[in-house]
This record gives structure tokens, sequence and C-alpha cells, in this order.
């Protein structure tokens, strides 16, 4: 049954410069009107379409503008010898690159950045017009493609703003009473609105040591195997059991998701579809999500993030629709008790946020600190009317209103402060300061914090070590790009984080070059004690496969940065891996069969609650491989595994 049905009341808030509800800050978006070749009629796809997506543009100095936008073949045939004939902003002059550009062959359904500089007088929250023209090959054929981009550059650094805020009344559910619905896919999910630029070379030694990798229990050996210096042990490797099968309601683009309470309780999310265990994760029951909640204007499609809070004892879902999100809580006891389905929740609308009806919310995610649940999405994707502010955006709901299951009060930042962040993930373990952030150039960060007694948030730009911020390309045994992703989504987003004391651990995935053959991860760890200085510049990499989707937590037992991310190469297909940085060998908890241009978009890692058995030395991670072997009436078919691992002790 259902009762409560979910409504809001706001309070809106004002900051020190002045910007209220009637006065808010110019729009800080990125507008992006392409035309291409051979436009195919309407609901019809063209085998010649190259479109752009992602632009963005960067202060090196107050006369250097970086910009960068990104190349999607949406066609179904490969754009060969891919040219560039003219790049031009209005305001500015040309710098680099060298004009023709010659950009290769983007293959369907993959993408390539394009990165221009500009000199020229240049200001904070300005707009400029970006206009690029070229050619490409399809067939016999020769076909010219040309857009315009309005491009905003961002706010100063160093900078802040005031959290708005709302309130958000309850809904409850028990017994999934609710008929079966078909999830509300969009055509277009996880799109690109921030391409990183070009920024100026800073050096800096790579990694000397490459990370390996070695086979988990309960995966298939393959030779040979390097030896962890440190001992690793798996209490889990376990195959959740859910699939594109049957209905077919689990993408093969798993997004895997979920915690546990350390005991019997797992719960987790896989796309469109849940599961729950309550023996530790030997066996999984799974849930279909659209019986459990109304059909109410929320609605649901697809991602979803998991989290245990263990201070309220309670597991805290986010479920995405085209209507907002919705926030649901449950202890581990009603989870038992309602086999999964008694829950609280919250329906976070468009309009909660102050944004019009229609302004898309994508990519969610969720973080835990000493009092406060921490949420994250992209606003403005896919739809951003007239008034709709896009940029990354970060809410707070502190946990005693979870736990008493009545109105929230729900803060949240102005999503235009962000759009370098646009695609990435809060950090985990982040105790009484969450902290998020996105890259202004491939060589600068924006770090972002907000403090749990402070209702102002802050940013500052790091210098760091460049890195490649080309193309992702890395092809499994059958010739596919795993890491092309969603027209370039989620690319060099900074998708895992985490806190060791005050280390600040971000992580991301990137191009290749001289010295990295493979696709890698790049790591940064500043110190929040010392002005954000930068400690160490870090890579996970390996000549003869890739790595991408990184995700940490930190071991509350010995302090150690746990890893969960995805392998792959010429001689491996993509896999789930994790581990411990510092080792340099990965684990292989899957056994893909098959390749993809379409894998990701994350994967999991939590900091497994402490019990009697194990004072904080294990994690929780989710990941999944893909599976082709024949089966009746399915074709691939996701292979979601819940890993429990850990060193041996307390050090």
């Amino acid at each position: 049954m259902a009762d409560g049905e979910s409504t809001t009341t706001r309070a809106r808030g004002h900051d020190d410069r002045g910007r209220t509800e009637a006065g808010r800050r110019p729009i800080l978006g990125l507008v992006l009107a392409a035309a291409v070749a051979a436009p195919s009629a309407a609901g019809c796809r063209s085998p010649d379409v190259l479109i752009a997506r992602g632009a963005s543009a960067s202060l090196t100095s107050p006369t250097t503008l970086a910009s960068a936008v990104t190349l999607i073949n949406q066609g179904d045939r490969a754009a060969r010898d891919v040219r560039v004939t003219s790049i031009s902003l209005a305001g500015g002059t040309l710098v680099v690159p060298a004009l023709p550009l010659d950009l290769g062959t983007i293959p369907a359904d993959e993408s390539v950045p394009l990165h221009a500089n500009f000199v020229g007088q240049f200001t904070a929250l300005r707009s400029h017009v970006l206009t690029v023209e070229g050619t490409f090959e399809v067939g016999h054929d020769r076909k010219r493609f040309q857009f315009d981009a309005v491009v905003v550059i961002p706010p100063d650094a160093p900078g802040r703003g005031v959290l708005d805020s709302a309130a958000v009344h309850p809904g409850r559910v028990f017994g999934a009473p609710f008929p079966a619905r078909r999830p509300g896919f969009g055509r277009e999910v996880n799109g690109s609105r921030w391409t990183v630029p070009t920024g100026p070379l800073v050096s800096g030694p790579p990694t000397p040591d490459r990370t390996g990798i070695t086979r988990a229990p309960g995966a298939t050996p393959r030779a040979p195997e390097p030896q962890a210096p440190l001992a690793v042990e798996f209490d889990a490797n376990q195959p959740m059991g859910l699939s594109s099968a049957g209905a077919g309601t689990v993408s093969t683009i798993a997004e895997p998701s979920g915690a546990s309470n350390g005991r019997e309780v797992v719960f987790s999310t896989v796309n469109s579809v849940a599961a729950y265990s309550t023996n530790g994760g030997g066996s999984f029951t799974p849930l279909d999500p659209t019986k459990i909640f109304p059909p109410d204007g929320v609605g649901f499609c697809c991602d979803q993030v998991v989290q245990y809070a263990r201070s309220i004892d309670r597991f805290l879902w986010i479920l995405q629709g085209a209507g907002g999100y919705r926030l649901a809580s449950a202890s581990p006891d009603d989870i038992v008790a309602s086999s999964g389905t008694g829950w609280t929740y919250w329906n976070l609308t468009p309009q909660v946020f102050g944004q019009p009806g229609g302004t898309g919310l994508d990519y969610p995610d969720l973080s835990v600190g000493d009092h406060f649940l921490y949420l994250s999405w992209d606003a403005g994707w896919p739809g951003c009317p007239s008034g709709c502010r896009k940029g990354f955006q970060v809410a707070r709901v502190a946990l005693d209103e979870i736990l008493a299951g009545g109105t929230i009060t729900i803060e949240f930042t102005d999503p235009p402060d962000a759009p370098m962040a646009w695609g990435g993930h809060l950090m985990q373990d982040t105790g009484n300061e969450v902290f998020w952030a996105g890259h202004n150039t491939s060589s600068s960060m924006r770090v972002f914090s907000l403090a749990e007694g402070s209702g102002t948030y802050f940013w500052r730009d790091v210098e760091i070590t460049s890195w490649p911020n080309s193309a992702l390309s890395s092809l499994t045994p059958d010739g596919l790009n795993w890491v092309a992703g969603s027209g370039g989504f989620p690319g060099n987003a900074i998708l895992g984080s985490t806190r060791v004391d005050n280390q600040l651990w971000f992580a991301w995935t990137a191009g290749t070059n001289a010295a990295f053959r493979q696709p890698h991860v790049e790591l940064a760890v500043l110190d929040r004690s010392n002005d954000f200085q930068v400690l160490q510049r870090l890579q996970i990499w390996n000549s003869s496969y890739g790595f991408a989707y990184p995700s940490m937590a930190t071991s509350a037992c010995t302090g150690e940065v746990g890893l969960s991310l995805e392998y792959g190469g010429p001689r491996d297909f993509q896999n789930h891996v994790v581990g411990f940085w510092g080792d340099f060998v990965l684990y292989v908890t899957t056994d893909s069969n098959v390749g993809t241009t379409r894998f990701g978009d994350y994967v999991t890692i939590r900091q497994r609650p402490a019990t009697r058995r194990h004072p904080g030395n294990r994690f929780d991670a989710f990941g999944y491989g893909l599976d082709a072997r024949p089966l009746p009436a399915t074709g691939i078919r996701t292979d979601v595994h819940h890993v429990v691992f850990g060193r041996p002790s307390c050090r």
C-alpha cells in the first residue's frame, strides 16, 4: 500500500553578493546548435551524421581561452578522414590548432574531442560563439559539417555560493501493490555537457610501477599472474543473477550500486532493477521498483544509487525518473520484514530546486557524511527549457531528519557554479565536509567543499601535472572499443574520490600518449589541511590493457584506499577488478566473453561497516562483466557480482 503522497514547499536563500530568487546570476549554460550533413527525417537515423556535444571554455590567463567540444558520430557507418577546416570564436583569435586539422576516423557511435585555444580579452561569466566547420567521408561521398556553440566562461576562482533550501514531505509504501511498468528510458541518456580543454603543459614523472591483474576466487584464471605483495582476502565473489534475460528490464549497461549493513542484509541496484539479500550476499532476491513505488509524476527509468548510513541504521536509495528523483529510506529490519518493499520516500522534482518543469536531472550519486546525506546529479540533461540552470548540483539532507521519516529540509547548490564537474561523483567517506571536483583544463582542477556547519560552499583552482585528454579507445578481442561511452560520457569526469584523514583522493579516466599506450586512471591526492596543495600525482596503468571507471573508498581499519574499476584490452574483454592502491595488482572478479562499445558508466565500492569478526577491514564492491553464452531467448546478458574483500586484519 502507499500513503502520504510526497509534496513540497520551498524556502529561498540569498548570498552576500545579493543573489535572490528575483536576481540570480546569469545562466552559465552551454548552448549548442549543430548543423550537420545529411540530416535525417524525424524518427529516422541518418547514416551520415556528426553532431557536437559538451562545448566548454576555461580561462588559462586573462587573455587566453581554452575551449573544447566533443564530435560524435551518430550514424551507423564510420566517418572517415574527418577534417576541421575552420575554427572561430567571437572576440578571440585562434592560436592552436593549426588548420586544416585531421581527426582521422570516428567509428559509428564513437566520439573525439576537438581542442582549440584563443587569445583576446575574456572575463568570467561572459559568453562567446564558437564556430567549427569541416568535412568527412562516408562511403564514396565527402560531406560537410558545421556547428555553432555558445560557450560561457565559468565563475572566477576562488569563489563561493550560498545554499538554497526546500522542504519535502514524505510518502510511504509497503507490499509492492502497483502493477509492473516498463521503465521510461529516453532516447539519449547521460549526455556530455563538458569536454575537458587542454591547459598549459605542466610536467611531472608518471608512476613507475604498472598495475598488473590476477584472478579473484570465482573467476577463471589466466597466466601469467603477478602476485600481490600484501595479502588480500575474499569473503565473497557472488554472481547476483541479474541480467538482461527474461523481460529485458536490465540493460547491458549495468551501472551496479549497493551497500551492506556489515551483517546479513545487502541491498543493490542494477540500472532498472534492484535486489536484496538477507544472508549476507549468499543469494539475492530481485525487485521491480515500478511495483514498489506509485506511478506518479516522478516515474522511474534507470540510474539508481544505494548507500547504508550506519549512524541511523538505514539503507538510502535514490531512483531516477523522467520527472526527477525519488529518495527512499528503510532499515535492515524493514527490508527483511517487507521483503524489500517497505520504504519511506521523498519526491525530488526539478521544481523543488527552483527549476522549471521539463528540466532533466541525470546521473545521480550519494555520499554519507557524519551528520548528512549528500546527493548530486547533472542538471539540464536531456531537457533544459527556458529558465533552466544547467551544471553539476549537490544537495544535502540531515540524517536525523531521514531517520524521523517526516518532512525533510533539502539544501542545494546552484548548478552553473560547477559546469566542469558535469558527470562527476561525490567524495566517499567524507566525514564532516563533503568535496567534489571537475577539470577546468588538463592541468587545472576546480575543487569544491561544503562543511557540515556551514551554509556556504567554496571552490578553488588547483594546478596539477598534465594528463592526456585524448579520445578514449581500448579494443577488446572482438575489436570493440569498450570505453567509447555514450557520446563521450562520462569521459574524463572525476568518478572516484575518497577521504583519508586530511588527504583528498580524486580519480578519473584519461587517454593515451607516449607514456600511456592504453587508457588509464589518473589520481591526484590533495592536502586539505594545507590549502589543498598537491601531495601526489599517481596513475593506474598498463601498456597491455586499459583501466577506466574508477571508484574508491577508505578502509576504516588500515586507512588504505580500496579500488573498484574496470579493465580490458586487446587480449582481455572488459571486466570488473578490485584491489588496494599501492599493491599494483588488481583482482578480476568477472569473466566476460564478449565486447561492447557501451560499458559503464560506473561501478561501486563501499566501506563495509565494522563487526566483531571484521573490524573495518572489508569492502563491499559491485561490478559486472558481459556473457554471450547461448541462453534460451536471450542475447548478451550482464553478469553482476557482489564482492567482499579486504586485508586479513588491521595493521
